[in-house]
């Protein structure tokens, strides 16, 4: 697993440096149509058919995506199983603080040596840098569960303009 974190991270970095990032403004109802499509697939016996789509909004900073994209790698999902990836975006994912996923990513790295579970914090530091929450132009904040609840979530959304528009920051060949 160590040599498979590495080659990641190399292969991360060298991915990053190639080119520039570029921001494209979408319609909300574009946005939000296409990833809902996507979260519905997952409820289905095909769910692996819902992966890219998955992977496309993980890279636009949507939290629930990432914690799926996550758990999609190291099942296999969709994709070829890779549990560095897979921990690399359910960590990416923490940044919504949910209590579920953070016991997920606990339980699953708690028997990491010290020196892995190092790697494994920088890896996903690096990912935040491209798909974290200030990256990508979301904000966080906490909202009732049901209305009138007195219980609150963490949630992150992607910032909407005037316009009803949403910007991601796409990166060339990732």
């Amino acid at each position: 697993m160590k040599m498979l974190m590495t080659l990641t991270a190399v292969l991360l970095s060298s991915q990053v440096f190639a080119s520039a990032p570029e921001e494209v403004v979408i319609k909300d109802f574009e946005y939000t149509n296409k990833y809902e499509l996507a979260l519905r697939q997952t409820k289905h016996s095909d769910k692996g058919k819902a992966f890219p789509v998955l992977l496309e909004y993980a890279k636009y900073g949507e939290k629930l995506a990432q914690y799926m994209v996550g758990t999609f790698y190291l099942s296999g999902i969709g994709t070829e199983a890779n549990p560095t990836e897979g921990l690399i975006w359910i960590g990416t994912a923490l940044e919504q603080r949910t209590a579920e996923w953070q016991r997920t990513y606990d339980n699953i790295t708690a028997k990491l040596p010290d020196d892995q579970k190092a790697m494994l914090n920088d890896l996903v530091k690096k990912r935040i840098e491209l798909y974290g929450v200030q990256a990508q132009k979301m904000s966080c904040r906490n909202e009732a569960a049901v209305m009138g609840s007195n219980k609150r979530y963490h949630v992150c959304t992607k910032i909407r303009d005037g316009a009803q528009r949403v910007t991601v920051v796409k990166y060339p060949n990732s």
